[in-house]
Parts: structure tokens; sequence; C-alpha cells
């Protein structure tokens, strides 16, 4: 009866300190408490808890006994390499000493205040590595038993992992710290949201732009939160991972969506307003210049063949006319593409016709197979009959020629470009996917800006005006539709179309 009643009381003291060790993640206060409860249960005069680091130094030092900081130190060193705990850090294992004075083990210090005769001590161990030692001393000889030592041993595992614990609570605090430091201080919005689209996180930017300075808006849904459409389009089933997103007071950010397993969506918002006014400063300055150019350059074609009627020209004069007639043709072709993109902004209003998309997306591959073929690249389309939306057929397939030629340029030789005609809820997807050099992502904001080119390097081997791209936005965007890239470098781009099917009141679908 009086070893249950010992057990039933041991039992007692593993949950009390359990309890201690959950109370609080210091450290210091935790393992204080804890020997306090251990030293009263095991009757023990006093004791200390020596706690390592990864190089097996003392990174702390708790006594019982209060002492100065230089004292506790010159003890820390001798017990460490002379006394008991060096001992069970060395061999990784308790022990007992029941007379220190016929047990080596045991040093004394300067000036100790007490005389220790029994000693009991053992390693606080976590995943193999001996973090700490728990030693406890009494001033009679053989005071502690051997079945004590399982006791301690088991306190000192639970303490042991509650370190673990609390030095891992300690560092994802820390970087929970930073990154919060992070967020809170860009200028870029970053919404974090769960896979139903519910608010987890907003930075101050973030609550500026929603307006939500001052109201709630944890666990919300976003779409409780703004009514902006283009926005809530980005968190929509198959929508693209970027795209601009206009604001009521006149920016327009720029959005990037990373999903992030098993927690939801990250969105940063860009304001790129500095962008969309150079934008709009390029489309005045072409209006303004582009009709007064077609004048000099027919001139100079002119003067070009009235050069050859004059007489016979050597081979080296028909070579440098030639590269004349060259540059002529490439600007005649810059200021077509100005015209007609000048033209597509300006328009207001198309005249719509019903279009079957497997044909004109069959009508734009055919028109760059000579192109594929120069270049040895495999074209691989796959279509969708009964595909039907409401437009331009002439801009509809000039848009998808634009985007196949694109592709054909930047594919390397014998690469392989796919061409695929899908239908998504209501909504038809072209894309035309490469394996060419990529995109990097700084440059994704901007592929489809006027004049510029992802990829500068390849200009001189590369022709084009660098309009073609902006052409395909425009003509998407006076369908209703979206036009998107997905690119890495050295992954090929994947440019995707998006364009809304005919209803006439019925699901699109034919099936």
């Amino acid at each position: 009866m009086g070893k249950a009643m010992q057990e039933l009381e041991r039992l007692k003291l593993i949950n009390r300190i359990s309890d201690e060790l959950n109370k609080d993640l210091d450290p210091d206060k935790m393992l204080r408490r804890v020997l306090e409860l251990t030293v009263s249960y095991l009757n023990a005069g006093t004791g200390s808890v020596m706690l390592f680091d990864h190089q097996n130094r003392v990174s702390a030092f708790i006594l019982q006994q209060e002492v100065s900081d230089d004292r506790a130190n010159r003890i820390v060193g001798k017990v460490l390499t002379e006394g008991f705990a060096g001992w069970v850090l060395k061999h990784g294992e308790g022990g007992i000493i029941y007379d220190t004075h016929r047990d080596s083990r045991w040093v004394v210090y300067d000036n100790q205040p007490y005389d220790v005769r029994s000693v009991i001590a053992t390693p606080l161990r976590r995943r193999q590595r001996v973090i700490g030692v728990i030693t406890l001393v009494h001033d009679e000889p053989n005071k502690f038993k051997e079945d004590e030592l399982p006791l301690l041993n088991a306190i000192a595992g639970q303490a042991a992992i509650a370190l673990e614990n609390a030095q891992l609570f300690k560092e994802t605090e820390q970087e929970r710290s930073k990154l919060s430091a992070i967020i809170n201080s860009t200028q870029d919005a970053v919404l974090v949201t769960s896979p139903e689209n519910g608010v987890l996180l907003l930075n101050p930017a973030a609550r500026e732009m929603l307006g939500l300075n001052k109201r709630s808006w944890e666990g919300r849904q976003l779409s409780n939160l703004t009514s902006n459409a283009d926005l809530l389009r980005l968190f929509s089933p198959d929508s693209p991972s970027t795209g601009e997103v206009p604001l009521p007071d006149g920016r327009t950010m720029w959005a990037s969506m990373t999903e992030i397993p098993e927690m939801g969506r990250v969105t940063v918002l860009r304001d790129i307003s500095a962008f969309k006014e150079l934008d709009q400063l390029k489309r005045d300055f072409v209006t303004a210049f582009t009709h007064d150019l077609r004048t000099p350059l027919a001139t100079v074609k002119g003067y070009v063949e009235l050069v050859r009627m004059d007489g016979v020209v050597s081979e080296r004069q028909e070579e440098d006319l030639q590269g004349v007639t060259r540059a002529a043709n490439l600007m005649k072709a810059l200021i077509e593409d100005l015209l007609e993109l000048s033209r597509l902004e300006r328009l207001e209003e198309l005249a719509r016709e019903e279009i079957d998309l497997e044909e004109a997306v069959e009508t734009s591959v055919n028109a760059v197979k000579p192109l594929a073929r120069s270049k040895q690249v495999e074209l691989i389309v796959e279509t969708q009959s009964h595909l039907l939306v409401e437009g331009n057929s002439v801009l509809l397939t000039r848009a998808f020629s634009n985007l196949l030629d694109n592709a054909i340029k930047y594919t390397p030789s014998k690469g392989t470009i796919q061409v695929k005609l899908d239908r998504k809820d209501n909504q038809a997807m072209i894309s035309v996917i490469d394996n060419g050099p990529g995109i990097s992502a700084k440059d994704l904001p901007r592929v489809f800006e006027k004049f510029f080119r992802a990829r500068p390097e390849a200009d001189n081997d590369v022709p084009g005006t660098g309009l073609g791209l902006a052409i395909v936005k425009t003509i998407t965007e006076q369908h209703g539709g979206e036009v998107w890239v997905e690119s890495e470098p050295d992954m090929g781009s994947v440019f995707t179309m998006v364009l809304p099917l005919v209803r006439n009141g019925e699901n699109p679908n034919p099936d």
C-alpha cells in the first residue's frame, strides 16, 4: 500500500510539473519552478539546471540559490571540466553519488557555502543530444535512492520537450515578427486569402486600397469587402494569376497571385499608374506623328526606284538600294501597325458578326505555316467545334496570327508550338504554348505594352515592330475578353486569350 501511494504521489508530481511546463514559455521561469518542485519532492537541499548549445557550451545556468554572475561562471567552468555535471554530459546518462567524500566525480569549488554529501543528476536529452543537466544535492550522505533516478529522468524528459517547444515558439515568433515588419512596411498591397476567398491577412497598403482602415475584415469574404469586379474576377475559378485592377481613385494596380498549398493564395498588387500614364503619352505621341511619316516614306521608296530607272547600277549599289528598301518596308510596317493600333484604341463599337472560332484559328494557323516551315517549327493544333463568338473576324484572325507569329519568332529551330482551342464554362480559351526562352518575372507585366520587347538581346535576330502583342491585347479587349501570359525563363511561354461565347439566351454548350 505504501509503494502504491508513493507511485501515486510521483504521478501527481509529474502531472503538476507538466502543468508548470505548459504555463509559461519563458525557459528561465519554467525551469526555476520545475526545480523548486523537484527539490521539494525529493527532499534535496538545493539544485541547479545547466543548459548547453549545439557546441556543448553553457547557454544558461539556473541555481536555486542565487549567486553572482562571476561566481556562477566559475562554478560552471569547474563542474563541467572536473565535476559530476561534466561526467553526465560526457556519458549521456544519469547517476547518483551516495557520498561525495568517497567519489572523485564530485569537486568542491572555492567558498562553497554548504557541504554537499550526496548528489543525483540526469541529462535533459532531446533528439539524441544532451541539451542540459539537472542536478540535486543534499548535505547528508546516502540521501538519494536508486529508484528516484527514473523519476528524475521522467522530469528531465518533460523539461527537454518543453524547452524545445519554447525554442521553436521563439524562433517562429521571430520569423513572424520579421515577416510582419516586411509585409506591413511594403507599399505593395498584400492580400492572403483562404481557398474559399476568406480574408486571412491584409497589410496596411491593402486596407488602404480597399478602404478598410476603420472596418473589420478578419475572416470575412473578399466579395463582402469590395465590389471591384476586376479584383474579384482574379479570385474566380479558372482565372489568370495576373492582371490589371483599376481602382476608383484612378490608380491602376498590377495583381500577381500565388497559390499556397493547404492555406490559400497570396496576392500582391503593385501600383503601375506611372506606367499607364507613360503608355498614354506614347499613344498621344504615336497619334501625332504617324500620319506625317507616310508621305516622306513614300518619297524615299520612290527615289529608290528612280535611281534604278536612271541607268544600270553596280552590284554594290544594288545591295545598298535593297538595304534602303528593307528599312523603308520595316518603317512602313511600323507605321501601319501604329495606325491600326491607334484606330483600334479609338474604336468605340465593333461591327459584330457571329464567328466560328475553329475556322478563325485554322485560318490563322494556315497563314503562318510557311514561316513555321522555314524555321522547322512543328505546329500542333487542338480545336473544338461549335464555339461561336460575336465580333470582327478580320480583327480576331489578326490577333491569333500575331500570337502565332510571336511564338514562331522566339521558338528555336525544330521546336514545337501547341495551339489549343478549348471551352471553360461560357468562355472560349485560345492558348499558344511554345518552348522558347521564356520571359522573366519582372518583364511579365509589360509584355503587352507598345514597343516593349522582353528579350532585347534578340532584337537583331528577331524582326518586329514591338506592337504585335499590344494589338492582340487591344483586339481582345474590344471583344470583351482578356489575354495574359504565363512564363518562366528557359521554360517557354503560354499566351492565353479568353473570349465570351455567344449565348442567345441559352447555354453555349452544344452537347
